[in-house]
Parts: C-alpha cells; structure tokens; sequence
C-alpha cells in the first residue's frame, strides 16, 4: 500500500511544474555534484542527509523542470578532454554507501527521469555491514546488477576506510583515509611511509574485490567524509583513478577532475534545495577572534587544561562567532621570539600537544579554525646555526643579524625554506584545520635583508649584485620588489607544505595598516597590499588605532575600509582586525569604544571583522557588549553558513 502511495505521488510531480527560479550562473565548465546518502520511504528522526523518497522525487523534477541537465561522469571526461563541451547547468547526481533505497527506489526513479548516477561503494560495508546504519545495504549481486545498467557507475568509497580512527593525545577521533593515526600505548604517530602503506593496501584490497564480485576496477573514488590528502591522491593516481569526490561545496570544473566538489544534500525543504543549487558554496561573512592557548594551557595538568579549553570553547559558543585564529606556538613571554609549539614536528620544542585536540574541539562547535603560525620570528634550538640564518642588516657598510622588531630568520636562505617547511608540513600532518594564518613577523625593514642567501638570490632573480647605498632608482626599486615577493613565496612554500595533507587549506596573512594607508609603506615592511590580495584567501589588517596612536580613530577605520575597498576584491577578502587591549597603557580597551571600531568599519562597508586579543578569566572584552557585533546571529542572511 505505502508504495503504491509513493507510485501516485511520483507521477503527480511528473506532471507539475513549481514555480521557475532563476539558478545562479556558473563558469564554463563547470558542473554543480550533489551527493545523497539514503533515501529511504521516510524521514529518519535524527539522520539528516536521508532524503525521504517523496522530496526526492520532487528535487528530481525539479531539475527537469528547470533547465539542469544531469550528466555522466563520461559526459564529464569527455569535456575535460576538449571532445565536447557540457550541456547548461549540468549536475552530477552521486549515492554514497550503497543503502538498498538506491536499488529498490533511486534507480528505478532516474530510469524513468532518463538521469545518470554515480554510486560509491564501501567494500567492508558490503562484507560486514556496520551497525547502526540508517537502512540496510546492498548485496554484492545488487551492485553488480545496477553496474550493468548504462546510467550507472559505481565507484570506490574505499575498502575499510570510512571510520574513525585516534589522531592525537586526546583520543579525537577523524577519517582514517585523512589522518595520521596515533598509538595511545606507545605514544606515537604513524610515520607518512606507513601512511602511505596503509592507504596503498586498502585500494588493493577493493580492486581485488570490485574484479573478484563485479568484474570490472572502478576508476573513481569518492572519499569517506569527504576527507583526503593530496597522499591520498597520489596514492589514487598510481591506482588508477581517474577522478575523486570531495565534499567540499561549490562548483566542481573539468580542469580539477582529481578534486571534484560536491554539496552534500540535507533533509530539508524544497526552497532549501533551490537555494542549494543556487548558491551551492555562500559567501561567509568572517567573525573572528584571535586566540592564545598560552592562557589556556596549564603546564602542571592536562586535566585543568582541558577544563580550561572547555570554557574557552563556552565563551566562543556564547559569542556566535564563526571564525578562531588559533595560537598554534608558544610565546609566554610575549616577546614574539618562538622557541616551542603545541604540536607535534620535527624542528621545535613542543611545549605541550595540544593544538590539535583544540582545534578539533572548536570546530565540532562549527566554527572555522585557523591555525595562527610564525612565520620568521623562530628561534632554532641549535644557537649556531640560528645566528647563520638571521635577517641580516646594514649598519654603515657592515652587515650584521638584526637587532630591531622581532629576530626573523631570512627567508631567502633554502635550509630556512626547508626547516619552517618542514614544521607547517607537520602541523598540518597532526591536525585537521580550515586554513593559516600568517604572524605579523612576516617583513622586512628598509635596511634588511643583506643576509648572503638573499643577495645571492636577488642576483639570480634580477642579475644584478646588491650594492647600498643606491644610486641606480632602478636597482632600488627592484631590491624592494625582491624583498616584497620573497616573503610572498616564502609562504607560498609554507601553504605547500601545508596542502600536502590539508588541500582546501586556506591561507590569511596579517598586514599593518600602515601598507593599506599609505602605499609608500612597503619600503619599510616588504609587504604590499595589492599584491597580498592575488596571494592569499584573506589578508588581516591589522587595525591598531591605540597602537597607530590615531586621533580620530573613527575617520581612520572608516579610511582603511575605503582604501581597500577601492580594491577590485578588496571588500571580499580584508579582515579588519581591531585590537582589545593597549599593550602601550597596559590596559584593556573601553568595550563600547571598541565596539563602535567595529561599527565604524561595518558602516564604512567593511565586511569582515576581528578581534585581538581575548581573556576569558578577566571577561575582556566583555562578552555581553561585544557579541552585539561579532555574533553571527545578528545577521540572519547568514545562518546555516558558520
């Protein structure tokens, strides 16, 4: 009777058409995927990517109805070839897990829709299904019968991969196909060699199993939890794949076939869908704060530190905020020299491994994390060798390490390159984070960087030797243009390393204002707004009235909001970041001042916000004054997009 109910139902959307809404224009070739789970005859109370079959079918119609062209993954490689382009709005339409609702309802439905999918399947779900799944799956002669079926490709989720497994000291728990694990008894992580291995054994094992029960290799993998390292792609390369699904949003392009996005579809209501496909990936508006774990971490117990993260994680809860900078080195003294970090690597001390289980902590609670990281201003535990690298300076024609803002290492120099490398590569190896976010130590004064790496690299650059003082206006505009683009690559390095395990890693990089207000600034700090714009995700202003000893705070943030607005993706991509405390007086902040910062750059068109620094034992900045702006909650257009 219920399915004969739903048979009704299905052809009365066949013959009804919803109201038309315009879809948002994408690039040429580009594809939206939408990824399903189970669609089983009703809704599951707790399960929200199962779609019941009712609003299935009403999606599905809705794409006829509406102009979208499902397409195939042949269709898709075949664009990516040049052989023939796709139709408009293409949509790939993909199940993931093999729930029996594919077999008995999804393909019988886009038979008659005439609709190609994709189907991902779990080799050790099929073997040994686990529990708590919100259906039953299919049988291996279910999935070799909608294999032969011209509509349908079946991909690898990958052998025993989707699950669980510890990477870190707390016990947090992450994809096994994305993490290196960690071993609680002998405390320590898996190396990348035996990651690798591990990753290497389980393709194997399902392509003897996708030739032993369906006769055929797949030559797609869609990642469990969408979760993947840029390993994981290598591995699957040499495997044979060619094409991987993320769950990443927004719009995949036939150019990035081994990372291809999908939106994942949820259990909501039909205006939820068209503006899932409308806006599949939407423009967050950043709320963040800029977090010390220094005042968290308690040296003489784990379990206080913990305690204390707990209610740290309260009081970002309480201010709605959707973005943390996260201290990811320690710096006690606050002099800026960093001599350990709280995670696991190969060139510091750490001070405690910790960064990973916070970041984790924070953003189960849906809030981004960015890992705030120095970028020059290290301190190598071999004192030698440190003193070799230094930022070196000019004093009258003799050059000598550095002796001004913080003691940087030269970033010119290749073992520097290699050692912070190195150290990033390792933190994002051990923790699952959304993006960088560079220190302020990243410049370069006017009478830097004479170190020989530097200027033996500027004479490979531009041929030319590095003679001061400078006569030649050419040369000291190409010194400066060197100095500038040095630290550019240098962190484009350091995102290398980073994306080698996080690929969607994004990067910020803080600025001072001064490089916004006036141009003629880069000579003092090798840092250039404009050009910071095309290399980073985000650039950081930081906006220091008190530190900028400013007169009219109110008209100069409103300026800074103006400047880099006048930038083609100025308003896009600045944070302004506004500081709490007045490191000068060595007092906090009146809250209402501060909050009428904040307002003054809202008002002035800014459309990202920050604050440095926080306290949670004093409550400064006080919760109840700035959560009137920095909660996201104030902003109802932004909901469902933390």
């Amino acid at each position: 009777m219920a399915r004969r109910l739903i048979l009704m139902m299905i052809l009365f959307f066949l013959c009804s058409t919803p109201d038309i809404m315009p879809a948002a224009e994408e690039a040429p070739g580009s594809f939206l995927v939408l990824s399903y789970h189970s669609i089983p005859l009703a809704a599951s109370p707790g399960n929200e990517s199962a779609v019941p079959q009712e609003r299935f079918v009403k999606q599905m119609e809705y794409l006829r109805t509406h102009g979208y062209h499902p397409v195939s993954m042949n269709a898709i490689l075949d664009a990516g070839e040049g052989k023939r382009p796709l139709p408009p709005k293409p949509v790939l339409l993909t199940f993931d897990d093999a729930y029996v609702s594919y077999y008995d309802f999804v393909v019988p439905i886009l038979e008659k829709f005439g609709y190609p999918s994709v189907l991902a399947v779990a080799g050790s779900f099929i073997n040994d299904p686990p529990e708590g799944l919100p259906e039953p799956i299919m049988s291996w002669d279910q999935i070799r019968e909608v294999s032969s079926k011209k509509l349908v490709e079946v991909v690898s989720h990958t052998y025993g991969l989707h699950k669980g497994i510890p990477y870190n000291p707390a016990g947090n728990i992450s994809g096994a196909g994305a993490v290196r694990a960690y071993d609680p008894v002998s405390k320590t992580y898996e190396t990348e060699a035996a990651f690798i291995k591990r990753i290497e054994a389980d393709f194997k094992v399902q392509e003897s199993l996708f030739t032993e029960k369906l006769g055929m290799r797949p030559r797609g993998i869609a990642w469990p939890y969408g979760m993947y390292t840029a390993l994981s792609v290598d591995v699957a390369r040499k495997a044979g794949y060619r094409f991987c699904f993320t769950l990443e949003d927004g719009y995949a392009h036939i150019s990035r076939l081994t990372e291809i996005n999908r939106t994942l579809v949820h259990n909501g209501t039909m205006k939820d869908f068209i503006s899932l496909l409308e806006t599949p990936q939407p423009q967050r508006m950043i709320r963040a704060v800029q977090v010390d774990l220094d005042l968290i971490y308690d040296p003489d117990s784990p379990e206080k530190t913990d305690e204390n993260l707990g209610r740290l994680i309260e009081r970002l809860v309480a201010m709605k905020v959707n973005t943390v900078f996260l201290q990811a080195f320690a710096d006690p003294e606050g002099n800026g020299t960093i001599k350990s970090v709280y995670f696991f690597n190969r060139v510091l001390p750490v001070r405690a491994d910790i960064f990973s289980h916070a970041a984790h902590q924070i953003a189960i609670r849906k809030m981004k994390v960015y890992a705030w990281m120095p970028t020059l201003g290290i301190e190598l535990p071999d004192r030698a060798l440190n003193e070799r690298l230094r930022v070196q300076e000019l004093s009258g024609t003799e050059r000598r390490p550095n002796t001004s803002g913080y003691r940087r290492l030269s970033p010119s120099d290749q073992k520097v390159r290699d050692l912070v490398r190195s150290m990033y590569e390792d933190l994002a190896a051990h923790s699952l984070l959304y993006g960088i976010l560079f220190q302020d130590d990243a410049y370069l004064a006017e009478d830097e960087d004479y170190h020989p790496s530097a200027v033996l690299r500027f004479k490979t650059w531009y041929g030319r030797d590095v003679v001061p003082p400078f006569k030649d206006p050419d040369l000291s505009e190409a010194w400066l243009h060197y100095k500038t683009e040095v630290l550019i690559n240098f962190t484009d390095s350091l995102m290398e390393g980073v994306r080698k395990y996080r690929p969607d890693a994004v990067s910020a990089r803080n600025l001072y204002a001064e490089v916004l207000s006036n141009p003629g600034a880069e000579r003092w700090f090798a840092q250039n707004f404009e050009r910071s714009l095309k290399a980073y995700d985000h650039v950081v202003v930081m906006a220091y009235p008190q530190m900028e000893r400013v007169k009219r705070p109110s008209m100069w943030l409103k300026g800074l909001v103006a400047k880099a607005r006048a930038f083609p993706e100025g308003r896009k991509k600045t944070v302004f970041k506004v500081q709490s405390y007045d490191w000068e007086k060595r007092s906090w902040i009146n809250d209402r001042e501060l909050l009428e910062e904040l307002r003054d750059i809202l008002a002035g068109g800014g459309r990202h916000i920050a604050y440095y620094p926080d306290n949670l034992w004093l409550d400064r900045p006080r919760l109840d004054v700035l959560k009137l702006e920095m909660s996201t909650e104030s902003y109802p257009f932004l909901k469902g997009h933390p």
